[in-house]
């Protein structure tokens, strides 16, 4: 940990030195995003073959990605737990990912479409309270995006690596090593810690890329007038925007969050929760997972809350919640719906700072419940929408 923060130190110092630089680097990501047509692939072999609309620094961090060379020892790339043909989470399904040494992790990996739109963690006004927003992984951890690429290169239990020396050793060896020379210039990359930084640099940029954050679900052709939704479709939507009895929108926003770096709806408003979650069975002799306290200082105000996760593509994502308790929509519905009144559900892992306001005796019927997971599943990507025949 002492070493990410010293590294997280120095990315910004590195920051102030190279401001212009950096806003040379943006203009370079938006120039070359102009006109993008949508992204479609049917498989992972498919979707690392086609780079068209790829910015330079988004091709290799797109290489830098998939580079399984970077863990110790090799053999786990950024997309062994976070694959594109998964929405960016974990392909395996499983509650807790493995590392590169065979160890599972403490958490479900995030899945990381659309992360990319999240604020730097601050304070905003959630509901007509300041509450913390943004930053990344369940407990925000990562105050930058391109911070977050750092902490699975040297955590154990994921990529290994005993420092970032030994990630720039690596990275200098890689194949997309050139690419990185020509983009910043050899000079640039003096020592590990730059070489680090620009690696991440480009990790960012694809992370903001169309190709991570595709907007081709049925729910955006919907929006563009492209296609009609199913009735059933048409009553999940209804009730899902109903803050009174099924209460999905207060924090999956269907609406575009105001501090997010988009103007599309992202359905989360990035903020913190504890939802009462029972203690995931796998987990049963460990800690209590202190979520957001951890990096407020302790503060017993914060302890088991988690961020909001976008629900686009969570019909392929699962499982589902930062312990990855639950296998199915069917399930998390059954908790939002019953928490307060199925005995199953009786014993969170974190009482005191328990939302008991706007879950737990929903009161909603299977018929509701289906209707809502029916349109959940228009925000999953790779939709295509009819194409109108003129005559």
């Amino acid at each position: 940990m002492n070493t990410i923060l010293h590294l997280l130190s120095t990315f910004k110092y590195m920051k102030t030195q190279i401001l212009a630089y950096l806003f040379l680097f943006v203009f370079c990501i938006s120039s070359c995003q102009k006109e993008i047509k949508p992204f479609y692939y049917n498989t992972e072999e498919e979707f690392i073959a086609n780079n068209e609309g790829l910015s330079d620094s988004a091709r290799i961090g797109k290489l830098i990605f998939f580079d399984k060379s970077l863990s110790e020892p090799a053999g786990v790339s950024c997309a062994s737990c976070h694959s594109p043909m998964s929405g960016f989470a974990d392909p395996s399904n499983k509650a807790f990912s493995i590392g590169s040494t065979g160890d599972a992790g403490n958490r479900n990996a995030n899945a990381l479409n659309y992360m990319a739109f999240a604020p730097n963690r601050r304070a905003e006004i959630v509901r007509g309270i300041w509450e913390d927003v943004g930053g990344f992984f369940w407990d925000g951890k990562a105050e930058f995006l391109n911070q977050q690429a750092l902490f699975p290169l040297i955590t154990a239990h994921e990529m290994n690596n005993i420092s970032f020396t030994n990630v720039s050793s690596k990275i200098k060896r890689a194949p997309y090593y050139p690419k990185l020379e020509k983009l910043f210039g050899k000079q640039a990359l003096a020592d590990s810690q730059t070489i680090v930084f620009y690696a991440t640099m480009c990790l960012e940029a694809f992370q903001r890329s169309h190709q991570v954050n595709q907007f081709t679900s049925k729910f955006d052709s919907y929006l563009e007038g492209k296609v009609s939704l199913s009735e059933q479709e048409k009553r999940g939507m209804e009730l899902f925007n109903d803050t009174l009895k099924a209460k999905c929108s207060l924090c999956h926003l269907s609406t575009p969050t105001e501090y997010a770096s988009t103007n599309k709806i992202l359905f989360t408003d990035y903020s913190y929760d504890n939802l009462g979650l029972p203690k995931n069975p796998l987990q049963k002799n460990l800690p209590i997972d202190s979520g957001l306290a951890k990096f407020e200082m302790n503060n017993p105000l914060e302890v088991g809350r988690f961020k909001t996760p976008t629900l686009r593509n969570i019909e392929k994502t699962a499982p589902y919640m930062h312990s990855g308790i639950f296998e199915t929509l069917e399930e998390v519905m059954e908790f939002y719906n019953e928490r307060d009144v199925n005995p199953k559900f009786a014993h969170p892992e974190v009482l005191s700072t328990m939302n008991t306001e706007d879950l737990g005796d929903l009161k909603l019927s299977k018929q509701e419940i289906n209707d809502i997971i029916a349109f959940m599943k228009t925000l999953t990507d790779g939709y295509k929408p009819p194409i109108s025949s003129k005559k």
